[in-house]
């Protein structure tokens, strides 16, 4: 009977935990958007150590001629890809539209100049490992399943 009332609170407790951590996600994926916030996952090392791979950052919408030198941005290069990329302003050539962009961690400035219309925002904060559980529950499967596994733990 003790292995099984063990057995039992241990699965309640990882019931629990995953619970727990589904809600966290949402809502620190969904509450940001109150404030205009969009929530991106980064999933490449070019911004390290600032900016770790699989952390959330959240952006807001802003004026690209207003982006200055040292400002981190999140940008599509649709010749990379659909992947939005987050780095940062390092020349900002408002005459011509165009800014010049570098990852933290890389040694040469980006190749390609940021077009002003692919701007999709400027980077206010970051939450560090929820790309983890935020990429895992995006995946719709993911969610149906933990839900049940929760739901059945408890």
């Amino acid at each position: 009977r003790h292995a099984e009332s063990a057995l039992g609170w241990l699965l309640v407790t990882i019931g629990t935990s995953i619970m727990i951590l589904s809600v966290i996600t949402v809502l620190c994926l969904t509450l940001p958007r109150a404030a205009g916030l969009n929530a991106y996952v980064v999933v490449s090392g070019s911004m390290e150590p600032n900016y770790p791979v699989n952390c959330v950052v959240y952006a807001r919408e802003t004026e690209p001629a207003e982006l200055n030198a040292g400002e981190v941005i999140i940008f599509n290069n649709p010749s990379r890809g659909s992947t939005p990329i987050t780095h940062r302003v390092v020349a900002n050539d408002t005459a011509e539209k165009l800014i010049t962009t570098k990852g933290d961690a890389n040694e040469n400035i980006d190749v390609d100049p940021v077009s002003y219309d692919n701007v999709v925002g400027e980077v206010v904060m970051h939450i560090p490992y929820l790309g983890y559980t935020a990429l895992a529950f995006c995946l719709s499967n993911w969610k149906l399943r933990t839900s049940a596994l929760a739901a059945s733990l408890m």
